[in-house]
């Protein structure tokens, strides 16, 4: 399929089947590709959580109002933002950079000044709020990757990130959650991927100005 057929193929699966998993390697390539998705300044203020253990997957679905689908699913996936964005977060990715690009990390000297003094200037909400939407566009990033293998997802905003952060011990990895995904594959009793996907026209949701 093309991208196109890949995204009408693709919808937000209600129902799982219980008796299919996606496989580690299948996974992995999906996770790879999400880790490359655009990200402001390229710090990915964000980790990504693999929940696969059945008995917490059941303890999340009370903090996801109900949602049967996340024990169903074959994983859950955790977009989470990073609550140690500091100067040591920062220097060990201009370390990165200049690693990664054969270059002098002195050279990248102006850059690392504007960015610890542009977050050093900003509250802790403020940051999080920023990460938060760094986690976002991995998120789509991480969608169209499950639908390009075959794997069927579902994005969940409806959850409460307190009591995920708790039962995930997220604070622990310096870590509060933003946005859910459950992946596997869809249930033929799923009668959501029967019906025909409803968008506006790209003239209705498109304004150019020349």
């Amino acid at each position: 399929m093309n991208l196109k057929e890949i995204m009408n193929w693709r919808y937000a699966a209600k129902q799982f089947d219980t008796s299919k998993k996606v496989d580690s390697e299948t996974l992995n390539r999906i996770l790879e590709i999400t880790n490359l998705s655009a990200t402001s300044y390229g710090l990915q203020p964000y980790m990504t959580v693999v929940v696969k253990n059945q008995d917490l997957k059941d303890k999340l679905v009370a903090a996801s109002y109900g949602q049967t689908n996340v024990s169903d699913s074959s994983h859950v996936i955790i977009f989470a933002a990073r609550t140690d964005i500091d100067e040591k977060f920062i220097d060990n990715f201009i370390k990165l950079t200049a690693e990664a690009r054969n270059s002098d990390v002195e050279k990248l000297k102006s850059f690392k000044e504007m960015l610890v003094k542009s977050f050093s200037s900003k509250t802790d909400d403020e940051i999080y709020n920023w990460a938060s939407k760094q986690a976002y566009l991995a998120l789509g990033t991480f969608l169209i990757a499950c639908a390009d293998e075959d794997v069927d997802s579902c994005p969940i905003g409806g959850f409460v990130p307190e009591e995920y952060d708790k039962i995930l011990n997220l604070p622990d990895y310096n870590l509060r959650s933003v946005v859910v995904a459950a992946i596997g594959y869809r249930h033929k009793d799923d009668k959501y991927q029967y019906y025909k996907k409803v968008r506006k026209s790209s003239e209705e949701m498109i304004i150019e100005i020349d």
